[in-house]
């Protein structure tokens, strides 16, 4: 389930002490005027952060966060810029090219499952500038963070593997798609970064760009592509 910061000091959750600590994590990381994103502190604010810890010990990791994106969804239709972050424990010694691996089994995951709910429609091809990943009748935008990235600091957000999750429209309200806020931003993250932007990046329609790009960034600029693999 996802939580919100007070009902977890509120309830006595199970995994609740463990996840208030990698709230704390991330929060310490992400809340703060040196992390590259100029809107990333606004939800803390506005109380539209909802967060969830999946153990190492579930079987079926992807099954469990595509559940808990289900379930942001549904939270999306009463708080459209709500944001959902998940926190994935994984054993042993994890590589980038492992949590690579386990961003792309996790879109393939929320693909299938759309497949299944919308039989009978047809959904751009991963390939296309207008493909988005949806789930629940919600177009979302994923960001895979994760420890093991070390020059892309900004895609490090605590000691877990992390899926951050949020409305694809969400970008374009509050100005959060606008050229000065994306311009801003990437400044930012030549300070903060110790590799280049990534190539990746882009606005969503551009001809040039696309969403299963940018997903997942490596330490360099190659381009990783999530749905690799898999049909739309």
């Amino acid at each position: 389930m996802l939580h919100r910061i007070d009902e977890l000091h509120r309830a006595n959750e199970p995994g609740g002490s463990q996840l208030l600590q990698l709230v704390g994590e991330f929060s310490g990381v992400v809340n703060t005027h040196e992390f590259p994103c100029v809107f990333s502190m606004l939800p803390f604010s506005t109380s539209e952060l909802f967060f969830g810890a999946i153990p190492g010990s579930d079987g079926d990791v992807e099954s469990a966060v595509v559940a808990s994106l289900r379930e942001l969804t549904g939270i999306i239709q009463d708080l459209p810029d709500a944001i959902g972050v998940v926190f994935v424990d994984q054993p042993g010694e994890p590589s980038l090219e492992d949590d690579l691996a386990l961003a792309r089994s996790i879109v393939r995951a929320v693909m299938r499952q759309n497949a299944l709910d919308h039989p009978d429609r047809v959904f751009p091809d991963p390939k296309d500038s207008d493909w988005e990943l949806w789930l629940g009748g919600v177009g979302l935008f994923l960001n895979f963070s994760s420890p093991r990235h070390k020059a892309r600091r900004s895609r490090n957000v605590g000691s877990r593997f992390t899926v951050i999750a949020q409305a694809r429209e969400s970008f374009d309200r509050q100005g959060r798609a606008a050229p000065r806020a994306r311009e801003s931003i990437r400044k930012r993250l030549a300070g903060y970064d110790d590799v280049e932007a990534h190539p990746a990046l882009g606005s969503y329609g551009d001809p040039d760009s696309r969403e299963a790009l940018q997903f997942f960034l490596g330490d360099g600029t190659e381009a990783m592509d999530v749905t690799e693999g898999e049909q739309s």
